[in-house]
């Protein structure tokens, strides 16, 4: 071995040194710097100095675009490339995956000079490689251009590879960080429709308590009243009846019409208005204590269609105000297991709430109907009692709505959103369902909307 070789060698090993320190440096920026497009540039100006090469461009891959474009480019004269997947050198690269080493560009049927036209710049040596990450995807190109003196090596090609794969891991690193922010800017936005969520909410629950502490101040009071006024004539009808003992134990004649109508109707009339509005009370007491925690009565076996005759009885006197018209279709059923107090408080709100909105707005020569439907379910295993009016109807994209906690349709004072969302809660806790669901053929001649209750017939 010549001296000369030997000099040859040592300049050689020294340039691998030089390369591998270069390497190393890299991968510690890598793994330091959060600055993704300052690692890329490193790689790009050490691909360019260590290739000994005038130029170097870095593209990445727009798989939705079909399109490659130049994330870091050295020269002035051009600010970003775009390339059609494809198309030109770095094109096919992106297509293929194969690796180009070429002397002369311009005699490459591959190459498209449109980019040269453009800057200025004449592209001679080529060499162009993939760049994938750990999955194997497709993440950009790396291309270095001119080589200053010959052409490219193999050696070049091995320590490209090399670059290649620190530039693919930036790349992959680029795309976390963009997925983190993009995480990130949706998480931030997702707290903030939150918050603003709970607001409404909270703003809802006031106004909604707002609402039902007057709708529960309006029924004490109607509820007072009558005890009131019951009071108040009793009090009347005992003076009557002293002035009359008093006239019989001296001796006087007794009216006795007017001490038959005292003793029949005189005390009769007052005492049902002061139970009246008594059991209203207690019964009103009764709807709160169950809203905050309705009492857990024993399961029993439970017959629907004798259930609901009771309740209508129960709301005779509200249907008869109401001017309702009331049709019943009670199919038979079998007994089911149910709390049988709880499921009557729920079909005698669902009938209220059905009065309500069968008369509200209607003049007296408009017909007010209510229908009320049972049947066995489908498939045997649950049973149904459907609630029809001819009210205004509730839109479809209330429905599922219509039980949520203090939602109500109906006017200010009028309701607070209580009665179905407590009904649902009590459903749901017996094992069955409440929805609102579309009108059955011919229901719809003469109803607006279908509550449906179904509860199974043996519990799990």
């Amino acid at each position: 071995m010549t001296e000369e070789s030997k000099d040859e060698r040592l300049a050689r090993l020294e340039k691998e040194n030089a390369r591998l320190r270069l390497l190393t440096d890299i991968n510690r920026r890598l793994h330091e710097s959060l600055d993704v497009d300052r690692v890329l540039f490193t790689i790009v100006e050490v691909a360019t100095n260590s290739l000994e090469a005038e130029r170097s461009t870095l593209y990445v891959v727009d798989n939705e675009a079909g399109e490659i474009w130049s994330r870091i480019l050295q020269g002035e004269n051009v600010r970003e490339i775009r390339l059609k997947i494809g198309d030109g050198i770095a094109g096919y690269v992106a297509k293929t995956g194969e690796t180009v080493n070429i002397a002369d560009a311009h005699k490459d049927d591959r190459f498209d000079p449109n980019t040269d036209l453009k800057t200025g710049f004449r592209t001679r040596s080529m060499l162009c490689m993939p760049l994938d990450d750990h999955d194997g995807k497709r993440v950009g190109v790396i291309q270095v251009m001119n080589k200053t003196n010959g052409e490219f090596t193999e050696d070049d090609e091995e320590y490209l590879a090399a670059l290649g794969v620190q530039a693919a891991l930036s790349l992959q690193n680029a795309q976390f960080v963009t997925n983190l922010s993009e995480l990130s800017r949706k998480n931030e936005r997702l707290v903030e429709l939150l918050e603003q969520r709970l607001k409404d909410l909270q703003d809802l629950k006031m106004v909604s308590m707002k609402h039902m502490a007057r709708g529960i101040a309006h029924e004490v009071n109607n509820m007072l009243a009558k005890i009131k006024g019951g009071a108040q004539s009793l009090e009347q009808t005992v003076d009557d009846l002293k002035e009359v003992l008093r006239a019989v134990t001296e001796g006087e004649e007794v009216d006795v019409d007017e001490l038959t109508y005292l003793v029949e109707e005189g005390l009769p009339f007052p005492l049902e208005g002061i139970l009246e509005g008594s059991n209203g009370i207690a019964e009103i007491v009764k709807r709160i204590r169950g809203f905050v925690k309705l009492d857990q009565g024993a399961i029993q076996y439970s017959k629907i269609n004798e259930d609901l005759n009771d309740v209508i009885k129960v709301c005779a006197a509200d249907l008869s105000e109401a001017k309702i018209t009331l049709k019943t279709e009670l199919n038979d059923l079998p007994a089911i297991e149910c709390r049988s107090r709880e499921v009557n408080m729920v079909m005698r709100e669902l009938l209220r709430n059905a009065i309500y909105y069968a008369s509200d707005g209607k003049d007296e020569s408009e017909p007010r109907l209510i229908l009320v439907r049972t049947s066995l379910g489908d498939d045997g295993k649950c049973v149904e009692a459907s609630f029809l009016d001819n009210g205004p109807g509730i839109p479809e994209e209330s429905w599922q709505n219509i039980f949520d906690l203090f939602y109500t349709t109906k006017p200010e004072g009028s309701g607070y959103g209580l009665g179905l969302s407590e009904c649902y809660s009590v459903v749901k806790r017996n094992g069955g369902n409440l929805s609102v669901e579309k009108l059955e053929p011919g229901d719809e001649k003469e109803y607006n909307t279908r509550v449906v209750l179904r509860l199974p017939v043996v519990r799990e």
